[in-house]
C-alpha cells in the first residue's frame, strides 16, 4: 500500500537534520485549525487567482515527486509555514503512491486514537450484531463491480468493504449505513488498510460533517441542493432559468456528486484529484466542480429538453479531461461567505417547518 511505498522512498540528505531536530511533535488543536475542512476566505482574490494559475501549469513529474517526498517528512509543519505553496501542490495532484498517507494527514484521521481507544476498529468489527448488516451485504457487489479489488464475490476487497462498513454502522448507529458510503469506503480501501479506512470514515462524517448526507431526511444534502441552485442563478442565470423551465433541479442530477464526493460517473483519475482538494479545502470544490460541469455543457444544455438534459449531465463527468475540469472548477470564484449567506437563507426558509 502507499504507506509501505512511502517508507521505501529515499529522504534527501539535507533533510535529515529536520527529522533529527524533532519537528514531528504537534499540538493537535493547532493542527485541527491548520487542516480544517473549510479553509477561510482568501484575503485577496488575486492571491487565489495566482494559486489557480499555478495549479494549472504543466509540472515536471520528477520535481513534483521530489517536493512531495520532502514535504511528507513533516507535512503539518510545511502546511503551516507555506500554506499557499501547499495548496498549489495539492491542487496539482498528490503523487499516487503518497496519496493514502497524505489523505490521512489532511483528514487528521491518525489523531483519532487520541480521542477513541486505539483498538476501536477491532472492537467494532468483532461486535456480534450490526445495524443494517443485511443492507450492507446486499450492496457490496454493487460497489465498483468492475474493479479488480471488488469484482470477486467473497474476495478480499468485498470482505474488507463489508468489515469496515459493518464496523462503522456499529460505531455510529444513528447514521448506520447508506449506499453512498460504500463507494467512499471503496476508494479509501484502494489506498489504505481496513483500520485506516475506518478512521477516515469517522473523520469524514465528523470533521467534514458528512454524516448529514446519510442521516434520515438527508438534511445536509437538502442544504447543498439549495446552495447549488442559488450559485447557478448567480453564475449562469440563463441556464438556471432554462433548467427551471424544463423542471430540472439539483435534486435530480447532483445527489451523487455530493453524497459520494464525485465518485459515481467520474473517471477515477478525476475522482482522486477532486478528493485531494476536498480533503484539503472542504466541500467548496464539489460546488465548483458542479458549476464547472454545467458551464462546460451550457451551450448544449440550453437547447435541450428534460430527458436530453439529464443524459447530458449524466455523461458530462466522463467527457472532460481531469486537468480541464479541475482548472475550470478552480477558476470559478466562490467564497465561504457566499455559501454561508446562502445557508442562512436556507435556514430562514426551513425554520417555519422546523
Amino acid at each position: 500500500r502507499s504507506r509501505l511505498w512511502l517508507a521505501s522512498c529515499p529522504v534527501p540528505a539535507d533533510m535529515a537534520s529536520v527529522v533529527a531536530a524533532g519537528v514531528g511533535g504537534h499540538d493537535v488543536e493547532a493542527l485541527c485549525l491548520l487542516t480544517a475542512p473549510e479553509d477561510e476566505d482568501e484575503q485577496e482574490e488575486e492571491s487565489d487567482r495566482r494559486r489557480t494559475q499555478a495549479a494549472g501549469k504543466q509540472i515536471d513529474p520528477t520535481k513534483h515527486l521530489d517536493q512531495w517526498r520532502v514535504i511528507c517528512i513533516d507535512f503539518h509543519r510545511f502546511r503551516a509555514k507555506c500554506p499557499d505553496k501547499c495548496k498549489v501542490l495539492i491542487r496539482q495532484g498528490i503523487p499516487e503512491f503518497l496519496r493514502g498517507s497524505v489523505w490521512q494527514k489532511l483528514a487528521l484521521s491518525r489523531e483519532l486514537p487520541l480521542k477513541y481507544p486505539a483498538d476501536i476498529y477491532e472492537q467494532m468489527r468483532r461486535t456480534p450484531t450490526a445495524p443494517c448488516e443485511d443492507e450492507i451485504v446486499r450492496d457490496i457487489h454493487r460497489t465498483f463491480p468492475k474493479h479488480v479489488l471488488y469484482r470477486d464475490k467473497r474476495g478480499l476487497g468485498q470482505q474488507q468493504l463489508l468489515n469496515v462498513l459493518r464496523a462503522y454502522s456499529v460505531f455510529n448507529p444513528e447514521v448506520g449505513y447508506c449506499q453512498g458510503m460504500g463507494f467512499i469506503c471503496g476508494v479509501l480501501l484502494m489506498y489504505m488498510t481496513e483500520d485506516d479506512a475506518f478512521l477516515m470514515l469517522i473523520s469524514l462524517l465528523e470533521n467534514y460533517k458528512m454524516s448529514g448526507l446519510f442521516m434520515v431526511g438527508l438534511p445536509l444534502l437538502n442544504k447543498y441542493f439549495f446552495q447549488l441552485q442559488r450559485l447557478l442563478a448567480m453564475h449562469m442565470p440563463l441556464l438556471c432559468n432554462h433548467l427551471a423551465q424544463q423542471g430540472v433541479e439539483p435534486t435530480i442530477y447532483a445527489s451523487k456528486w455530493f453524497m459520494t464526493v464525485c465518485i459515481c460517473n467520474f473517471p477515477f483519475s478525476t475522482v482522486v484529484r477532486i478528493w485531494d482538494i476536498f480533503l484539503a479545502e472542504g466541500v467548496k470544490i464539489i460546488f465548483r466542480v458542479a458549476l464547472a460541469l454545467l458551464k462546460l455543457n451550457q451551450e448544449a444544455l440550453l437547447s435541450e429538453s428534460f430527458e436530453q438534459i439529464l443524459e447530458t449531465l449524466k455523461q458530462a463527468p466522463s467527457r472532460v479531461e481531469s486537468d480541464t475540469l479541475i482548472q475550470v472548477a478552480l477558476s470559478i470564484k466562490l467564497k465561504n461567505k457566499t455559501l454561508k449567506d446562502i445557508e442562512s437563507e436556507w435556514l430562514a426558509q426551513a425554520a417555519p417547518g422546523m
